[in-house]
């Protein structure tokens, strides 16, 4: 970029609020947007703003799914899931430490290394009860960037309006107006950054995305961490080849449709491989879970393509559909 982005220069006060706008996708921004309060002041607008959902999945599903990549032994990941299940929406554990030793026949330190787990893993706040922003997940999802067929980059625009003259309302104005063009700039860049590093996979001539680190994109971006982290979250990107999720260009952790797709790919070939020789094929390719959990995903795969037998669909796709407006003619 040209021109450095300083949130901490344009927003000192509401910064949280305009984090939770970065953090939105598109569908549940433009909901939000579109249902505003007449007359509502700043102060009203960054309350409202705090409480609006992101997540696509539990807080559970969430944790589980990424807990495959800690490389906890058997029992330390069966325990771990356990926690994870007994956390309400807020991450505060609904069962004590020493019910979970007597459950599992465990000692402390077993239970305390899950907990830890699940801390590195989590949300912020998770089992200090101060998580914010899981909901059910969508099957259709609205795509915040659009990459063209020239490779050209596009970012939804929001239209809004605040009819009221009084002073507030020209304030709130104001921040709305730069928060959503800063939170546009931002995403542009991370569709180009995704142009630049995945034409390959953008042309078809690969298989899987190449991903860029957090902490590269942060500082292309000129972004800390955590806010590339919400502007990532949840947002779909539309290409030439399909629709994915934003997330799966970024990081360093394997996504699920990613490992599924890898794990088809050595089960077709190879039917009869052991976990163990699977778990190891997944490390040559940079994909580190444990022997436990390569069983439990193989069971799923194996199941899944009995039924599609005699078909070369992949039963796991990054790609997800485009939620269609109301009205539109299907």
């Amino acid at each position: 970029m040209h021109q450095k982005l300083s949130i901490e220069r344009i927003f000192i006060d509401p910064r949280q609020t305009f984090f939770k706008i970065l953090e939105l996708p598109y569908e549940a921004l433009e909901e939000f947007v579109k249902n505003l309060p007449l007359g509502i002041s700043l102060d009203r607008f960054e309350g409202l703003a705090e409480n609006l959902p992101t997540g696509e999945k539990s807080l559970a599903e969430q944790i589980i799914e990424d807990l495959a990549f800690e490389r906890l032994d058997d029992t330390t990941e069966k325990v771990a899931e356990y926690i994870a299940y007994n956390l309400d929406e807020r991450g505060r554990m609904l069962v004590s430490i020493s019910e979970v030793c007597e459950k599992f026949k465990v000692s402390e330190e077993v239970v305390l290394k899950a907990i830890q787990a699940i801390k590195n893993v989590g949300p912020d706040g998770v089992l200090d009860g101060e998580v914010k922003g899981f909901g059910q997940a969508s099957s259709y999802v609205e795509p915040d960037i659009e990459i063209k067929k020239d490779y050209s980059v596009e970012v939804k625009d929001f239209n809004f309006t605040i009819s009221s003259h009084q002073k507030d309302q020209f304030k709130l104005f104001a921040f709305f107006y730069e928060a959503l063009n800063k939170r546009k700039e931002y995403l542009y860049e991370l569709g180009k950054i995704v142009v630049e590093t995945n034409k390959d996979f953008l042309e078809q001539r690969k298989l899987y995305p190449s991903k860029v680190k957090m902490c590269e994109a942060a500082r292309r971006i000129n972004l800390s961490l955590s806010a590339v982290s919400k502007l990532i979250k949840g947002k779909y990107i539309k290409t030439p080849v399909g629709i994915f999720p934003l997330k799966i260009f970024f990081g360093r952790k394997v996504e699920m449709d990613y490992l599924f797709g890898v794990m088809v790919k050595i089960l077709r070939e190879n039917p009869s491989i052991t976990d163990k020789e699977l778990s190891a094929i997944l490390a040559k390719n940079g994909i580190f879970i444990s022997r436990r959990t390569v069983n439990k995903y193989r069971n799923i795969l194996v199941k899944n393509l009995s039924e599609k037998k005699g078909s070369n669909e992949m039963p796991f796709v990054f790609e997800r559909k485009i939620r269609r407006k109301r009205g539109n003619k299907a």
